[in-house]
């Protein structure tokens, strides 16, 4: 998505109108002059924030050939370019494809914006406001700590006189003791030890990892949370669970560390990273390239899933589904209505994301915990990190050797993403 940003002391000049002039200082008397120049006003259907993006779709009912999304401060105009399908009577915006793309947070200054629709027409620009036809929540956002600094964002609609508008609110604040920058989840625990070779057991490797990686992570300054420290099994759903811990702490992004392993001979091993439906894969294909660059360990030659080396999409399968759907009526609970072949399958990186990732498990099955921020318009940017085969014998003495040059290329990866 294309971003102009344009920093000027007096903004958004209608046809010999200033929407913002330096006289203006308080939010009512800027909103009484947006309210003056707006030539109508737009619905969004849909806000929400996976990571660190912020997305929206919408609708505006008149055809329109162009048509760009404003965000206007007293200090500066963010504009983004549209996704736009034009109708006879109706036209529909959203600004990305995919997921972990969008409006990037991190570069939002401090200060109040209001979100506005901008149409270029007959040597005009025509504005509009924005109005909420959801029923999501308002949005709250910290960003990523940089030299131990953080702002806070939220995001809401609220009301003048009798007009609705979309605002965006950014100031520093010091970050809540209950708020992280980035959750690294050790797969399996306890009882739940997962694959196991010559005495020695997924559950333990994925802890040492974790550990290791948020010692690391935190060098870099960021605020890093474990869904355990312990050898102890935690439940997948419910509270205080794999997938509850991302959204109350409210972590831009989730690891889940894992080892591998299969019934068949997997030579070498070799390393996979799992990503979310629609995404970005560039974050994974730089986390399995800096692996294999900083260890002794190669790409998976395994080719079911594989969208780029060392980077994997399941989804689920109609297989799947009907087996859900079995399951739920062999079990007497009613099957996960939204769960459909573009679902992610594995559910630590589907379930953490809410309604941007497609998460399902509601609470159909009334004897069982749920994921309770399934429809959430706040979710975390997810991973699976399949480190390496245990049945390998080759691989399995490079992932307890090379433990350390492990971490080291997961943190560059995540260094560079998040431009820390």
């Amino acid at each position: 998505m294309k971003k102009i940003i344009v920093v000027v002391g007096i903004l958004l000049v209608f046809t010999g109108c200033k929407l913002f002039k330096e006289s203006f200082g308080k939010e009512d008397d800027i909103l009484k002059e947006v309210f003056n120049n707006v030539s109508d006003k737009a619905s969004i259907s849909r806000h929400t924030i996976y990571g660190r993006f912020l997305n929206l779709e919408g609708k505006l009912t008149k055809k329109v050939d162009n048509l760009s999304l404003v965000l206007a401060s007293l200090d500066e105009t963010l504009e983004y370019e549209l996704i736009l399908d034009k109708k006879e009577q109706e036209t529909t915006f959203k600004t990305n494809k995919l997921i972990n793309e969008g409006i990037n947070l991190e570069d939002i200054k401090e200060g109040t914006y209001i979100f506005l629709l901008k149409e270029k027409k007959d040597n005009q620009e025509l504005y509009y406001t924005l109005e909420k036809d959801n029923d999501y929540k308002d949005l709250e956002y910290y960003t990523i700590t940089k030299n131990k600094l953080n702002k806070k964002i939220t995001i809401n609609f609220s009301k003048y006189e009798d007009n609705t508008y979309l605002k965006l609110d950014c100031k520093k604040e010091s970050l809540p003791d209950t708020i992280y920058d980035v959750v690294i989840d050790a797969g399996h625990g306890g009882i739940d030890v997962g694959a196991n070779k010559n005495g020695h057991y997924e559950s333990h490797i994925n802890l040492s990892y974790s550990k290791t990686l948020k010692k690391s992570l935190e060098n870099l300054g960021l605020k890093v949370k474990l869904t355990r420290e312990d050898d102890t099994k935690i439940p997948n759903y419910g509270d205080l669970s794999r997938v509850s811990i991302p959204y109350e702490v409210h972590a831009k992004l989730l690891l889940s560390i894992h080892q591998n392993s299969a019934y068949y001979n997997v030579g070498s091993g070799g390393v996979e990273v799992y990503v979310a439906n629609n995404s970005n894969t560039k974050f994974a294909e730089n986390i399995s390239k800096n692996i294999v660059e900083l260890t002794s360990t190669d790409y998976s030659t395994n080719k079911a899933h594989k969208i780029a080396p060392g980077v994997y999409l399941r989804t689920l399968s109609q297989d799947d589904i009907l087996d859900m759907q079995h399951e739920a009526l062999k079990e007497g609970y009613e099957p996960y209505t939204l769960a459909n072949t573009s679902s992610t399958y594995y559910y630590i990186i589907r379930e953490t994301g809410g309604i941007v990732s497609g998460a399902y498990v509601d609470d159909s099955n009334k004897e069982e915990p749920w994921n309770k921020y399934y429809n959430s318009n706040y979710g975390t940017e997810s991973y699976l990190l399949e480190l390496g085969y245990l049945n390998s014998s080759t691989n399995l003495k490079i992932l307890l050797e090379e433990q350390d040059k492990y971490v080291e290329a997961i943190t560059k990866s995540v260094k560079e993403y998040l431009e820390i």
